[in-house]
């Protein structure tokens, strides 16, 4: 099952540990009165330990593309990630094990909830949004990859000279410049792709500020319609947070991660 030149056992765990503490973290913030706090970790822990192994399936999916060019990894990747995430998130919220899915296009986020009954919604990700906005304008469109990944994707002639790098991710916006001496097309957009899952993957840490958003919304009717219409994704304020941290690109953990799978 794992290849022996990398230690996929290490990752699996690390991405595992990732998706458990976070949903045993959030399980505890947002659990009921009457429910005890070990309890309630542990059962966060399980079901985030699960979404974690999905993450990690995920991005291995995303290392057999970069490797081989075949686009037809990308596609099932984004589905597994999604529901690894959704995991995350539902038991981080302290909802029922599958009682929401979310699927991220672009600024677009898709819910479906099944509780009850099935509801479907749609909200636009404002940061997202910000990255795709930078995408039409530092690149060109490439319409083919955007839809053989579910990703907006541009192509840049200059981006190199720009900034110093063959690829480039805004928040889960790749840009990338096209036929570069050194690297192919594909391993560049695999490696922008595991960017794009590292933050998808976080989404469940936006659970932990559910009470205070609930509390405000009951006063303030703006915020309340706001978050009818927008998710903000307040994951990548960390996420971004944290990369920057350490600006050495040979061991920041978001680097080191996306050259692991794809290289």
């Amino acid at each position: 099952m794992f290849s022996q030149d990398k230690n996929y056992i290490g990752a699996g765990l690390f991405n595992i540990g990732f998706g458990g503490v976070v949903a045993g973290v959030g399980a505890v913030i947002n659990k009921k009165p009457n429910q005890k706090t070990g309890k309630q970790f542990l059962k966060g822990f399980g079901q985030g330990a699960l979404g974690g192994y999905l993450l990690f399936e995920s991005k291995r999916m995303i290392g057999r593309f970069a490797k081989t060019g075949n686009y037809a990894y990308v596609w099932p990747s984004k589905l597994v990630n999604s529901a690894g995430a959704s995991i995350i998130e539902n038991a981080a919220a302290n909802n029922g094990f599958l009682e929401k899915w979310n699927l991220n296009f672009g600024f677009a986020r898709f819910e479906m909830r099944t509780k009850d009954s099935l509801n479907f919604q749609c909200k636009i990700l404002p940061f997202a949004l910000g990255g795709v906005i930078y995408g039409f304008a530092n690149g060109k469109f490439a319409v083919n990859e955007t839809l053989k990944t579910g990703n907006f994707i541009f192509k840049s002639n200059n981006l190199y000279e720009k900034t110093g790098t063959f690829g480039r991710t805004a928040v889960n916006t790749i840009i990338y410049k096209k036929n570069n001496a050194f690297y192919s097309n594909e391993l560049v957009i695999g490696h922008e792709l595991i960017h794009v899952l590292q933050y998808e993957q976080s989404f469940g840490i936006n659970t932990y500020l559910d009470k205070p958003f609930i509390k405000l919304e009951n006063n303030k009717k703006w915020l309340k319609k706001y978050q009818t219409i927008f998710y903000t994704e307040f994951n990548f304020l960390l996420d971004t947070a944290i990369y920057s941290l350490n600006s050495n690109y040979n061991t920041n953990l978001y680097e080191k991660e996306a050259v692991f799978y794809t290289e």
